[in-house]
């Protein structure tokens, strides 16, 4: 009957040969075992063994024999020969090799681990009819030798166990259902719609619901897609975030950033070669706007032809944005009238400054004279005068005009950029001030040729740098110069040695090195002299004299390593004398102690020895300030008797030196908050040196108490 069965099964599948696996042998177990796995306890598991195919006759006899449980393994033959593995056909599916039961509870349900494709997907809904009896269902089933078959239409499937077709289970694969699993990728499903083999590690029955029970890693791989999503999407919130706040205050600190573009009146390149494309689009061929260009080339260059510079924009206002009223009843100057290149330049230096952000600019481009602009209008000596504002009169003679002669834009007025080359040419300069502002670049050449009637140049705060220019050299004129507090850089400039008239010269907070020139000392007009705050080395100048006029020399904080000057001592004007912070060494010159107006005296924090005269000497009546700290070879006693009658010091500081002594209560008593002019404001020493009830006490170097 089983032959009959064998041929019916043939013709039904169209094969030959079903092909089944081997059933692997199963390990003897009691009853009690037995019946605990029908219990619905978990069975024990063991790994399956793989065995060589045999063919169908005795694969089936040794299925059978399994499954009585009456062979042994030693009983078993191996297969003769080794039998080919065919490909899979698309209507055969074949239950995965390595396969593990796992049995749980779990909704009246059974966790199994196994490798059947269509339980594993959930893709089928076992039939349990007619052919199939009560008692079939609760037989257990083992799916390891069990053999699959696809139905004729592709939607019946047929399970056969060891071979036994009397036991074989059918059961209809929902094709909706394996759509969606050939979707996900949980199962393979072939062009004929068969499932192939596949292994779930896990799978999950509930009554005649089948699904997949995910592993830890496919979890683990899911929540981090899941974190890699909500992480990319608060990436994106939180630069979105930033940029709404940024680009606000981005504009909202750009505002009033003025976009500031330097031009020098002759740059490297060569001018276009065809005039129009450098001309404004409205008026590309303005003949008026030619001539001008013209005319001023020799002064202003190839400047002129750059859109944009200074240069250009002011020849184009000279051409159409002069409304000053002119001889013949017109508008703007030509350039046949005198004061042309005048108003021109004046123009220049409005746009070369960036007049449109000072602020004050009263007058300027205006219709008004530029005599009567901001800066310009005033008096200077010897500049200006009522009714021609800051310009010398000059239109009283026929074919000429007033000269503008001052240049007074103060301080902090905001403007920023280069000296043009072209103010040289205003050669009746007397006086020119712009300090604390924005001035760039180097003083021209051109400034100290044209300027030789110019007595005051304050462009002190700026950034400047380079040097002064020689061109100004042997300018009898010049007086006053400040150039403190910029950029300004280089060996000493030996100019100021040429100006025989300096009365001032403010050069502090630069970066000038070399050595002091001697002729400083033979500048008899010399008042006051402040290099402090540079890079100066080497020996002070000597030179000085009976007739020298100077009043203040400082030279403080820079690199000098020479004595103090002994013919300093001559100068009998010297009102302070400030070299701290070098390396000066020796001891006070005794010249110094005629100085009788003497009032301020710095000499600390450098390498100076030897004892303050002991003895009464006329420059301590005149002495104010007194600080002789931070030299370690100054030593000896404090001469406290010689500030005793004198109610004009303001300042003595002895620490960190070899002084000792005492400090009188009378001194002590001149700290009085009371006091105005006589008050005594800071007195400091060694206290373990010097005993003192008022003083601010040092050790070391380091305050360790102050008064009060």
């Amino acid at each position: 009957m089983a032959d009959d069965e064998d041929e019916a099964m043939r013709r039904k599948t169209g094969k030959d040969e079903p092909r089944k696996k081997k059933k692997k042998k199963k390990p003897k177990a009691d009853d009690g075992a037995a019946e605990g796995g029908a219990d619905g306890e978990a069975p024990l598991k063991k790994k399956k063994k793989k065995k060589k195919k045999q063919p169908l006759d005795e694969e089936e006899g040794g299925g059978q024999n399994a499954a009585d449980g009456d062979v042994d393994d030693g009983d078993k033959k191996p297969a003769a020969k080794k039998k080919k593995k065919k490909k899979k056909q698309p209507d055969q599916l074949e239950a995965s090799s390595d396969l593990q039961q796992e049995q749980d509870d779990y909704n009246g349900g059974v966790a199994v681990a196994a490798a059947v494709a269509a339980s594993a997907a959930g893709a089928y809904q076992q039939t349990n009819g007619a052919d199939m009896g009560e008692e079939k269902k609760k037989k257990e089933w083992d799916d390891n030798n069990a053999t699959y078959y696809n139905g004729e239409d592709g939607d019946v499937e047929m399970a056969v166990q060891n071979g036994n077709y009397d036991e074989a289970y059918c059961f209809e694969a929902d094709t909706e259902i394996m759509a969606e699993i050939q979707q996900d990728n949980t199962v393979q499903v072939d062009e004929s719609g068969g499932i192939q083999a596949f292994v779930a590690e896990t799978i999950e029955i509930d009554g005649d619901d089948v699904g997949i029970i995910k592993s830890d890693a496919e979890i683990e791989a899911e929540e981090k897609r899941k974190y890699v999503k909500w992480f990319g999407a608060a990436v994106c919130c939180l630069v979105i975030v930033v940029m709404a706040i940024a680009i606000p205050l981005t504009l909202k600190f750009t505002n009033n950033v003025v976009n500031r573009t330097r031009y020098v009146s002759d740059p490297p390149t060569e001018p276009p070669s065809q005039m129009p494309s450098i001309m404004p689009s409205g008026q590309p061929t303005s003949a008026k706007f030619m001539e001008i260009v013209d005319f001023l080339t020799p002064l202003s260059g190839n400047a002129l032809k750059v859109q944009g510079s200074p240069q250009y924009k002011a020849a184009m206002w000279m051409e159409s944005g002069d409304m000053m009223p002119n001889s013949r009843g017109g508008t703007g100057l030509s350039i046949e009238d005198p004061g042309f290149t005048q108003r021109y330049i004046m123009a220049l230096f409005y746009y070369a400054m960036d007049g449109d952000n000072w602020v004050q600019k009263q007058g300027w481009l205006s219709e008004k004279s530029e005599c009567e602009w901001f800066g310009v209008d005033g008096f200077s000596a010897g500049c200006g005068a009522e009714g021609i504002g800051g310009c010398i009169k000059r239109s009283d003679f026929e074919g000429d005009y007033n000269k503008v002669c001052r240049l007074s834009m103060g301080r902090l007025n905001n403007l920023f950029g280069e000296f043009p080359k072209e103010l040289g040419q205003l050669e009746e300069m007397r006086y020119v001030e712009i300090q604390d502002d924005w001035l760039i670049g180097t003083i021209p050449d051109d400034l100290g040729r044209g300027w030789r009637k110019l007595h005051t140049f304050l462009i002190g705060g700026n950034v400047m740098h380079g040097g002064i220019p020689s061109s100004f050299a042997n300018n009898e004129f010049l007086g006053t110069v400040f150039i403190d507090r910029n950029n300004f850089n280089g060996t000493w400039p030996t100019v100021f040695d040429t100006l025989k008239n300096l009365e001032w010269l403010d050069a502090e907070g630069n970066d000038f090195t070399g050595t002091l020139s001697p002729g400083i000392g033979e500048l008899k007009s010399l008042r006051i002299f402040n290099v402090n705050n540079n890079s100066i080395s080497g020996a002070l100048p000597d030179t000085f004299d009976e007739t020298n006029l100077i009043e203040d020399f400082e030279v403080a904080y820079n690199k000098i390593s020479s004595t103090l000057p002994e013919s300093l001592g001559k100068a009998k004007f010297l009102k302070d004398l400030r070299a701290s912070g070098n390396q000066i060494t020796g001891g006070i010159p005794i010249s110094y102690y005629k100085l009788k107006n003497l009032e301020e005296l710095y000499i600390d924090d450098n390498r100076i020895v030897g004892e303050l005269p002991q003895t009464y000497e006329p420059f301590y009546d005149g002495l104010q300030e007194l600080s002789v700290h931070t030299n370690k070879g100054i030593k000896g006693r404090f001469p406290v008797e010689n500030f005793e009658n004198t109610l004009r010091v303001k300042v003595i500081e002895l620490h960190n030196t070899e002084l000792t002594g005492q400090i009188s209560e009378n001194i002590c008593g001149r700290l009085d908050p009371s006091l105005s002019y006589t008050r005594l404001k800071t007195i400091t020493v060694d206290c373990d040196k010097v005993k003192c009830s008022c003083c601010t006490c040092y050790k070391d170097g380091k305050v360790v108490s102050t008064y009060p």
